[in-house]
């Protein structure tokens, strides 16, 4: 499965219908997944399942339109030399359950996000990630960014 592939299994297999049995083929055990670190959630594998089950219990109805997706050779730092393959993506849906500090609404939700992977012999090893959701509609709209990085910084984590 190519870096593209992957990622596109990811966002409609794992993300959009729900395929949870997938992430065991396409995550290392031990991979890091930085949204779900930063929360204080479980490590390695377990912890991009509880990542997803956490998002699409919060989010009802979900759709996604996904974006562009790019991938190469991380050019420098920690990753260098790694494959890498990054994915622009939009979500909408219902606000169900208690998500990003917010109380479940019912009402609408939506999302810009950006994936990033780093892969090690052909499977998510790192996962870093970057949304800004908005909710509700109208004068009531309140939009939450959030950087996967700077939670860990902010917690310490990193």
């Amino acid at each position: 499965m190519t870096p593209t592939e992957l990622m596109e299994t990811y966002l409609n297999e794992v993300g959009g219908a729900g395929r949870l049995d997938l992430i065991e083929t396409l995550a290392q055990e031990d991979m890091i997944d930085e949204a779900n670190r930063a929360f204080g959630g479980p490590e390695g594998r377990a912890g991009l399942l509880a990542h997803v089950k956490g998002f699409r219990r919060a989010i009802g109805d979900v759709r996604y339109e996904i974006g562009p997706i790019a991938a190469g050779k991380c050019a420098a730092g920690e990753h260098a030399g790694a494959d890498e393959v990054m994915a622009a993506w939009r979500f909408s849906g219902r606000h169900v359950g208690d998500w990003l500090g917010r109380t479940a609404s019912g009402g609408p939700v939506s999302g810009d996000v950006i994936s990033i992977f780093t892969l090690r012999d052909g499977l998510i090893a790192h996962y870093r990630l970057w949304l800004c959701a908005v909710f509700g509609e109208g004068e009531a709209r309140e939009a939450v960014v959030f950087d996967s990085r700077d939670a860990l910084r902010a917690a310490g984590k990193l």
